[in-house]
């Protein structure tokens, strides 16, 4: 049997992990099962998504160190930055600190820093830091406006003990 590979909107994911028994079931087993077709004997379909590996720890920069690059260019931005701006921004702020793992490409096609960048932006969001507003366009918030300027104090302070 050849197994394909098909893409999916999340609703119908959320759909199938409805009709799922846990930690029985897999995607392919639950589609059999909704479609009357019968069990298969050898079913490795769930083999695929999980076959990725893991990415080692400490391999890729860690996800907080991207949060003052993101509010940083989105406050040079007068508050609200479209996201391309940002990922710019964010790409040289990062330059030199960006790991080879970082700068590579995932199975979708896309870099994975800069899918790290999408996951703070999210985070960001999560903690009050950022607003979801139009899409495609990133906004502090007052709470992100106060958290940037804590942290560039900070690193001010830190770079003067270490000058002194």
């Amino acid at each position: 049997m050849t197994n394909h590979w098909i893409e999916v909107d999340g609703e119908v994911i959320d759909a199938i992990k409805n009709s799922a028994e846990p930690f029985v079931d897999n995607p392919n087993r639950v589609l059999r099962r909704l479609f009357d077709l019968p069990p298969i004997e050898d079913d490795r379909t769930a083999l695929m998504p999980s076959s990725v590996p893991r990415t080692p720890r400490g391999a890729l920069l860690p996800l907080t160190e991207f949060d003052v690059p993101i509010l940083l260019a989105i406050s040079e931005g007068a508050g609200s930055a479209p996201r391309s701006t940002v990922m710019i921004a964010v790409e040289m702020a990062l330059e030199g600190r960006l790991t080879d793992l970082d700068r590579t490409t995932m199975h979708s096609g896309g870099m994975r820093w800069r899918a790290r960048v999408d996951q703070a932006r999210n985070e960001l969001v999560k903690r009050g830091l950022l607003e979801s507003s139009l899409p495609g366009v990133w906004t502090i918030t007052p709470a992100g406006i106060e958290y940037l300027d804590r942290r560039l104090k900070s690193k001010v302070a830190a770079a003067e003990r270490r000058a002194a």
